[in-house]
């Protein structure tokens, strides 16, 4: 599956993206595709990742050392799924 993340931030963009970029080994078991990562304006960062494995990512984000990680960078996430659309007739 395809998504959208938009990680609502409590620090600043760069604290919370060396905390995302460290990470990145354990990103690498559920996400098979490319991961885009960019801030979107001083209190959100959005994270486009192709070929995300749910159920992979629901465990990793859901432990108690994850949580512990992020709960002084991250208010929240939102998820969205990215799909295709057919061109316009």
């Amino acid at each position: 599956m395809d998504l959208l993340i938009l990680a609502h931030l409590v620090s600043s963009y760069d604290e919370w993206k060396a905390v995302f970029d460290a990470d990145a080994d354990a990103q690498s078991a559920w996400i098979s595709g490319e991961v885009l990562v960019a801030q979107a304006n001083n209190t959100t960062a959005m994270i486009v990742a192709y070929g995300v494995d749910m159920e992979g990512m629901a465990a990793f984000m859901g432990t108690p050392e994850f949580a512990e990680r992020t709960a002084g960078h991250v208010e929240g996430h939102t998820v969205y799924t990215i799909s295709e659309l057919p061109p316009p007739a």
